[in-house]
C-alpha cells in the first residue's frame, strides 16, 4: 500500500522535471536569440563607429589640407599665449616656425596690435589680422593675411577717382586760382606806382601777402585732396596728436574765442599718417572757429566706442543748414564765396586712408563733425 503513493509522489517530481526542462530550454534558447541579436547590433555599432572616425579622419585630413594651402596664416594659440598650432603660410610670414612661441612677440615682429585691423609691418608689408577667442579651451585662433596689393590696389583705385574728379572740376578750379591771382598782380602793379605814400604801400602789399595766402591755401586744399590721406602710416599716441593740433590752432584763435581739447582714452596708439590726420582735425576746428566768429567755442576730444576710436569736433556757430547736409563731403561743394570746397572732402578723405569715416552728427544746435577709426590698442 505505501508503494503506490511513493510511485505517484515519483511520477509528479518526474513531470514537474519535465516541465523545468522544457522551459529551461526554451529560455535557452530565448537567451541565445537575444545574445545573437546584441552580437548584430555590436557589430553594426562598430561599423557605424568605425565609419564615423574614418570620416572624421578624413575631414581632419582635409582641414588639415585646406588649412596648408590657406593664402593666409592661421595661429592657434593655448589659454598663455602660447602658439600651439600654425599652418605653413604663418611661418612664411614670420620667418621661422611659430609653435612654442610667445603671440605678443609674433605680433610685435609684425608692427600689429593687441586688436583686429591692418597694420603696416617693418618689412613693408601691410597685413590683416583677425582674432577671435576659442572659450572651451581659453586661448585663440587668429588669421594673418597679407593684403599689401589689395591696398595697394585699393589706394591706386581712390586716386584715380579724386584725379577724376579733379579733372572734371578742372574748369572751376582755374577760375578759383585765377581770381586771387589777378587780384594779386593787380595790387602788384599798384605797388609799383610812385604815387603811393609809405602807409598806402604798406596796406597794399599786406593785401598781396593775403591774396598770395588765400591762393597757397587753395594750392594745399587741392594737393591734400589729391594725396587722400595715405602715404607712411607710424604708431601714433593720440594724446600727442591732440596736442599737435592744439599748437596748430593757437595762431587761429580770435580774442573771445576758446579752444578746449581733451581726451577720454589713456594710453593709447594708433597706425596712421601724423601729418594727414593733424591736418584733418586742425580742418575741422578751423571751420567751427571761423563759423562761430569772435566767441566761438570749439571742443575738440578722443573717445572709444566699441572697437573704434572717435575724434570729435564740435563749435557753437550757426550749425549746417539741413538742406546741404547731404552734400557737404562732397569735392568742391561749398557755401562760401571764397571756399575752394575740399576741406571736408579732404577730412573724409584721411579717415578713408585710414579705414574709417568721417560724419556730421544730428544736433539743433551748432556742428559737431566726427572722424571714426579703427583702435589699436598697443603697450607704450
Amino acid at each position: 500500500m505505501a508503494t503506490q503513493p511513493r510511485a505517484r509522489e515519483l511520477t509528479a517530481a518526474f513531470h514537474d522535471f519535465n516541465r523545468l526542462s522544457s522551459s529551461l530550454e526554451s529560455s535557452y534558447r530565448d537567451l541565445e536569440a537575444r545574445v545573437a541579436t546584441l552580437v548584430a547590433e555590436l557589430a553594426e555599432v562598430r561599423r557605424e563607429r568605425y565609419e564615423e572616425l574614418e570620416a572624421r579622419a578624413r575631414l581632419a585630413s582635409r582641414l588639415e589640407q585646406l588649412l596648408a594651402l590657406l593664402p593666409g596664416g592661421v595661429l592657434v594659440t593655448d589659454a598663455s599665449g602660447i602658439v600651439t598650432e600654425a599652418n605653413r603660410t604663418a611661418e612664411s610670414l614670420f620667418g621661422t616656425p611659430p609653435i612654442g612661441l610667445l603671440l605678443t612677440d609674433l605680433l610685435e615682429r609684425l608692427g600689429a596690435g593687441a586688436g583686429d585691423g591692418e597694420f603696416d609691418s617693418p618689412s613693408g608689408l601691410k597685413v590683416s589680422v583677425s582674432r577671435r577667442r576659442l572659450p572651451s579651451e581659453g586661448g585663440e585662433i587668429l588669421l594673418i593675411a597679407d593684403v599689401s596689393d589689395n591696398a595697394r590696389q585699393r589706394a591706386w583705385l581712390e586716386r584715380q577717382a579724386r584725379l577724376s574728379t579733379l579733372g572734371e572740376a578742372a574748369a572751376l578750379l582755374a577760375h578759383q586760382v585765377r581770381t586771387p591771382l589777378a587780384a594779386a598782380l593787380l595790387y602788384t602793379n599798384r605797388l609799383a606806382s610812385p604815387d603811393l605814400s609809405v602807409e598806402e604801400r604798406a596796406s597794399v602789399a599786406a593785401k598781396v601777402v593775403g591774396r598770395l595766402k588765400h591762393l597757397e591755401a587753395q594750392v594745399a586744399d587741392m594737393l591734400a585732396y589729391a594725396r587722400g590721406g595715405g602715404g607712411s602710416f607710424v604708431a601714433c599716441d593720440v594724446n600727442l596728436l591732440l596736442e599737435q593740433v592744439a599748437q596748430s590752432l593757437a595762431s587761429k584763435l580770435l580774442q573771445g574765442a576758446s579752444l578746449t581739447v581733451r581726451t577720454h582714452v589713456a594710453a593709447v596708439r594708433i597706425q596712421a599718417n601724423p601729418e594727414a590726420l593733424v591736418g584733418a582735425l586742425v580742418n575741422l576746428a578751423a571751420n567751427g572757429l571761423e563759423a562761430a566768429g569772435d566767441r566761438a567755442e570749439v571742443l575738440i576730444e578722443a573717445m572709444a566706442d566699441g572697437e573704434r576710436l572717435v575724434f570729435r569736433v564740435e563749435d557753437n556757430g550757426p550749425g549746417v543748414p539741413p538742406a546741404v547736409r547731404e552734400r557737404i563731403f562732397e569735392p568742391f561743394f561749398t557755401t562760401r564765396s571764397q571756399g575752394t570746397g575740399l576741406g571736408l572732402a579732404v577730412v573724409r578723405s584721411v579717415a578713408r586712408a585710414h579705414g574709417g569715416e568721417a560724419s556730421l552728427e544730428e544736433r539743433a544746435s551748432g556742428a559737431a563733425f566726427r572722424i571714426d577709426l579703427p583702435l589699436y590698442r598697443e603697450t607704450p
